[in-house]
């Protein structure tokens, strides 16, 4: 069964309405379609304009479920939450308020400041300096993780991205996080949107992959699509480094159900 969880629309950062995601996704062979757009809320309450704001949470789950049923192919609502230092209280509510098929937690700043987006954030830095926010980065994913709010840490090793990377020795950070995830029984993603990027990586990498099956943690294939042509971006060679890493089998959510099927039919669509 093919399914797509980790995508973005117009509620949020993504190009195109979700009835277009829906069209395209639907014409592909997708089985499960899953929209999890962007629901950022800074510690002051304030929201960026790159995120759905609270005042329209309402309006984004009706005009996805408004999808339901109109085809063979199932529909999934969740949502990615940004994670902040101590930010169980801000977001505690919002998420344990809105009705989901599945919660994403994700990292994309530290010490308040996105990382992903400009070289800037990071030629402006030390070596030093840029492996602390690996370090400072993996705290945050620990403290995500132990929140128990989340169904699915988003995108590992997202500081990565922009090809840059730490050359200081993180693993017992690294390691921190994994137990953590393991411990309150979230799933990680394979992001496949990393093979696109300068990194010209997975979000995780293998390694890290591997250190995740060995500590038996679940794992989910993702695109984090941004356009409807990205939905499926590269998940043959997701499927072949999940093999890689020792994977057998891939997760599956369903109001907050998660389930498995093997690995072997990830590509494979039963409405074909």
């Amino acid at each position: 069964m093919i399914a797509s969880f980790h995508n973005h629309s117009k509620w949020s950062d993504g190009h195109t309405a979700f009835s277009e995601m829906f069209s395209y996704a639907e014409a592909d062979g997708v089985d499960i379609l899953g929209i999890s757009d962007h629901f950022c809320v800074y510690p002051d309450g304030t929201s960026p304009d790159w995120s759905l704001s609270p005042g329209r949470l309402r309006d984004y789950l009706a005009d996805v479920q408004s999808f339901v049923g109109k085809s063979g192919m199932e529909i999934r609502v969740g949502l990615e939450f940004d994670w902040f230092e101590n930010h169980r209280d801000t977001i505690a509510a919002y998420v344990e308020s809105t009705p989901l098929d599945y919660r994403i937690g994700a990292v994309h700043h530290v010490d308040r400041q996105q990382f992903d987006v400009s070289t800037g954030y990071w030629t402006a830095k030390s070596q030093e300096e840029r492996d602390q926010v690996f370090i400072k980065y993996w705290a945050l994913i620990r403290e995500l993780a132990a929140s128990s709010l989340f169904d699915i840490a988003a995108h590992l090793d997202l500081p990565k991205k922009l090809g840059f990377r730490a050359e200081a020795d993180i693993s017992g950070h690294v390691d921190a996080a994994l137990d953590a995830i393991r411990d309150n029984n979230l799933a990680i993603e394979l992001n496949t949107a990393g093979y696109g990027k300068p990194c010209a990586d997975g979000y995780p990498s293998l390694d890290i992959l591997r250190r995740c099956r060995r500590r038996e943690i679940p794992v989910a294939l993702s695109s984090d699509g941004h356009r409807p042509e990205h939905i499926l971006f590269e998940f043959e060679r997701g499927v072949a480094q999940l093999h890689q890493a020792g994977f057998t089998s891939i997760a599956r959510f369903r109001e907050r159900t998660r389930w498995f099927e093997p690995l072997s039919d990830a590509l494979k669509s039963k409405r074909t």
